[in-house]
This record gives C-alpha cells, structure tokens and sequence, in this order.
C-alpha cells in the first residue's frame, strides 16, 4: 500500500511553478530597482543638506565669533573701570 503523503520528485514542471517563479523574479527585480532609485534620491538630498548645513555653519562661526570679541571689548571697559575706580580710592 502506497501512501499519497510520500515525497516524490517529478520530471514534470506545472505551468503554474513557472509563472509564479517569473512573477517573483519580476517583483524582485522592480523592487531592487525602486530601492537603487531610492538611494539615489537620498544621496542628492544629503549632497544639498551637507551645503546648507555649511553654510549654517560658517554663518553660527561667524555670529560666536562676533560676540566673543563683543564680550571680549565688554571685558576690558569694566577691567578699566575697575582699575580708574580702585586708583580714585587710593588715598
């Protein structure tokens, strides 16, 4: 007695192995393509995003910059201040 639940190979290919197998391939190939176009978007949006970010931060460079030798002159007027009021307190 033979069982149906035995494994067997066959030299016979349905048709609907071979469409689905094709189906696969071609959504697996779209789908590689869609992600190769994806990262090219990306790199172009990360070209564009590292130009404003220098140019944010050249432009942040330049405002510390600024005040520092803004609080650098405050600095050395209350130093000269200090100093012209510590000599009028001399006797």
């Amino acid at each position: 007695m033979e069982s149906d639940n035995k494994w067997h190979l066959d030299k016979r290919v349905q048709i609907s192995h071979i469409v689905t197998t094709v189906v696969a391939a071609v959504g697996l190939a779209v789908y590689i393509g869609t992600i190769k176009s994806d990262v090219e978007v990306l790199k172009a949006q990360a070209i564009s995003t590292q130009a404003v970010q220098h140019d944010r931060d050249e432009r942040q460079d330049k405002a510390l910059t600024e005040s520092l030798t803004q609080l650098r002159e405050l600095v050395l007027r209350v130093d000269s201040k200090l100093d012209r009021l510590h000599e009028r307190q001399k006797p």
